[in-house]
């Protein structure tokens, strides 16, 4: 395939160019569509072809007079080919990625039952720490309230920081376990 004998400067006659290089467009896209996605669809070949005329022609064929001829007519036109079935199944991948996602998801829950879910949990959280012995009330309080250095409440405690991260974790550990108690009921 090669464009007429025509001066290079020379804007392209439409309607030449569609005839001359139709069946050429129509055999790039089919390779492209092999090479992209390894099957051709005989509608898809066809869509993809047409765009790709258009696109070429629009503009008063802005894109066709581009070609500068640094390299033959058929690499420029596979190259242009090329980019435009990529992206194009890309588009379409992208779009039937969306179609995969969960609608669940999508849902979101008004603003006041967030505010209505965190005063039961806080409702809970009271509970539990109404259960909760003298020592470990303070452990809470300086911790989790008063957010003092664990070295400081350790001294407070006359012990060690190591068991101070004990008694810490041990102490969120009974405050989930009750607090999932009395979700339960």
């Amino acid at each position: 395939m090669s464009l007429p004998n025509v001066n290079p400067t020379a804007p392209i006659d439409q309607e030449e160019f569609v005839a001359i290089l139709l069946p050429n467009i129509y055999g790039a896209v089919r390779w492209a569509c092999l090479r992209y996605q390894g099957c051709v669809r005989k509608d898809e070949v066809d869509d993809l072809s047409q765009q790709i005329i258009v696109k070429l022609i629009e503009g008063d064929c802005r894109r066709l007079n581009s070609f500068k001829r640094h390299s033959s007519f058929e690499t420029w036109l596979q190259a242009v080919v090329n980019r435009h079935v990529y992206k194009s199944l890309c588009r379409r991948i992208r779009a039937e990625d969306l179609d995969e996602i969960d609608q669940d998801a999508l849902i979101y829950s008004p603003p006041q039952d967030g505010d209505i879910y965190a005063a039961e949990k806080r409702k809970l959280l009271f509970r539990a720490l109404g259960m909760l012995s003298d020592q470990e009330m303070l452990l809470y309080r300086l911790w989790f309230v008063y957010e003092l250095d664990p070295i400081k409440i350790a001294a407070v405690f006359g012990t060690g920081v190591r068991i101070i991260y004990k008694r810490k974790q041990t102490l969120v550990l009974k405050l989930t376990r009750l607090v999932q108690t009395f979700q339960s009921h």
